[in-house]
């Protein structure tokens, strides 16, 4: 219990003997010390607080709260020049500390950080914020050291001072910086506290940095990862809806990681996109003298100029041709032949109507890793377009064989086209066999026309309920239209459901009274009905209007 007293009874005598201590070092910390003062979108003063350098470029710490909902800030040293805030590196609202970068011109004054954590018991000598004029320290000591993060201290310390030191450095005897000020949450407490300086200087960003809610809700750019892999992906998960921010990003990774070739790529294909050519094509050109390798910024430039030659405008440059993409891309496969580079000279190929040359590219790429159906069924279009039907065919069985039963909505392309071909050779029962497929893996996306166009199909090879049941599904779908009603006239004449083929035809000849087709057919279902007289006026409906085979049931 003595013991208790006396160590009270010495935390007591050091904090009252504090304001009259000043430490040798005070002056040059305070060359280092910040006013920080935070705004809002709208330029409104948000709050004003304390910080201070870490390292002579320009890097800084403060709290987070102060940051929280900021679009801008500047900071203040105490010879008055103002600092704009030009990136933020890192940020904790557990533990209230923000790391941030400002711009400065010169080597400025920074604090030398103590490593390890302070112990209990030990000296800790709170600064004052720079506006405070007397610049009288407030010595104390550490009556608690905590551990957090197996590496940081947060420390206790038995003196109450005003909100106004919020994040200024508290020293140890040597002038190390251990700490930044926090207030207690209970203005009556007698205590404060400080959080490690060194687990200020730990916060950084990474690739999951532009979804973390503490980055999010500080509007100032964010400082990028150290690693070019983490920054890329940082920059992908931010995403182009903020174009100016996104260029800021991708000119931040260029200055970080200059041989880098995608900061070159990303912001050359944004700029494009803006239709800024000019800019994009000095982006590239200087991507391709600094980057350690340039088959990507030529496969860019390539992919880009040959998107924009191919729906050309105005303002796109003469220069932006299909021919100098293809230059762009075969320099890409002479410094790496990779088969990304060879599909896409396939895709230029075939927009010059080099279809056996383009044909020829899309089968290789169908040999190495990149073989899928997407580049058999650009091959097979190249041989539709060489008239080569039963090459195109083969390649189309290759795009399907990529697949198997049941098919995935990633096989429609393949089916639909197959079936096209398909019936384009008469092979009728096969085309149904694939469009009763696509409709499988596509699903309710399917509209009339398709089920028309597969009647008609069934037809040809005799499956006639199939047939009907696709020209019902089509008449469900589109009932306004007059020939879906007729087709189903015709066909369930061909059942001998003749009241049926009445209701349809006429239900045709609603819709379209000038339909000689749905008039002949009505006519022929009359006549088997045995209704004579209303068979022969509907047939002379239809020769009026023009029908010749009407014209030939009535001479006979």
């Amino acid at each position: 219990m003595y013991k208790h007293i006396a160590y009270s009874i010495l935390l007591l005598l050091t904090t009252l003997a504090a304001s009259a201590q000043t430490p040798k070092w005070a002056k040059k910390v305070r060359k280092a010390q910040l006013s920080v003062l935070t705004y809002d979108a709208q330029g409104q003063l948000l709050h004003s607080t304390n910080g201070f350098f870490i390292d002579e470029s320009g890097t800084a710490v403060s709290d987070y709260s102060a940051f929280r909902g900021a679009s801008r800030a500047v900071a203040v040293d105490e010879a008055g020049h103002q600092y704009a805030v030009t990136r933020i590196c890192g940020a904790s609202s557990l533990y209230d500390v923000v790391l941030f970068r400002v711009a400065v011109g010169k080597k400025c004054e920074a604090l030398n950080v103590a490593q390890g954590i302070a112990p209990t018991g030990s000296i800790a000598i709170v600064m004052p914020y720079i506006t405070n004029k007397s610049g009288e320290t407030t010595q104390t000591v550490v009556s608690e050291a905590q551990t957090f993060n197996d590496n940081y201290g947060y420390y206790t310390l038995p003196v109450s001072l005003a909100d106004n030191y919020t994040a200024c450095p508290v020293m140890n005897e040597a002038g190390d910086v251990i700490g930044l000020w926090q207030p207690s949450a209970k203005r009556s407490d007698e205590k404060s506290y400080a959080v490690s300086a060194t687990f200020a200087t730990s916060l950084s960003t990474n690739a999951l940095s532009a979804n973390s809610n503490d980055l999010r809700d500080i509007h100032i750019p964010k400082a990028l990862p150290t690693d070019a892999g983490q920054a890329t992906s940082f920059i992908y998960l931010v995403g182009t809806r903020d174009t100016s921010l996104y260029l800021t990003y991708v000119g931040d990774f260029i200055e970080q990681f200059p041989t880098e070739t995608s900061g070159y790529t990303m912001k050359a294909e944004m700029l494009a996109a803006q239709r800024q050519y000019d800019a994009a094509d000095a982006t590239w050109e200087a991507g391709l003298k600094a980057a350690a390798q340039t088959d990507e910024l030529l496969y860019s430039r390539a992919r880009t100029v040959y998107a924009a030659a191919q729906v050309p405008s105005e303002s796109t440059p003469g220069s932006w041709t299909l021919d100098a993409a293809l230059a762009d891309i075969t320099k890409a496969k002479a410094a790496n032949d990779l088969p990304l580079y060879t599909a896409l000279e396939g895709h230029i190929l075939y927009a010059q109507q080099q279809y056996s040359d383009a044909a020829a590219r899309f089968e290789l790429v169908c040999t190495t890793n990149l073989r899928s159906a997407e580049h058999f069924l650009y091959a097979a279009q190249c041989h539709q377009m060489l008239a080569d039907t039963l090459g195109a065919l083969a390649l189309q069985d290759s795009a399907v064989a990529c697949f198997t039963k049941p098919y995935v909505s990633d096989a429609a392309p393949s089916l639909l086209m197959r079936a096209t071909t398909l019936l384009s050779l008469h092979r009728y029962r096969e085309a149904v066999g694939d469009l009763l497929d696509y409709e499988y893996v596509v699903g309710t996306q399917l509209n009339s026309n398709f089920y028309y166009q597969r009647s008609q199909a069934a037809l040809h090879c005799r499956m006639f309920p199939q047939a009907l049941s696709d020209l019902e599904q089509a008449a469900r779908l589109t009932p306004d239209e007059p020939l879906f009603h007729a087709e189903l006239a015709a066909l369930h004449y061909r059942f001998g459901n003749y009241d049926e083929a009445v209701l349809a035809a006429n239900t045709a000849i609603r819709l379209d009274a000038n339909f000689a087709d749905a008039h002949r057919i009505l006519g022929v279902c009359l006549k088997a009905q045995g209704k004579e007289a209303e068979a022969r006026a509907a047939l002379q409906r239809a020769a009026d209007l023009g029908d010749e085979l009407a014209k030939q049931m009535l001479a006979q």
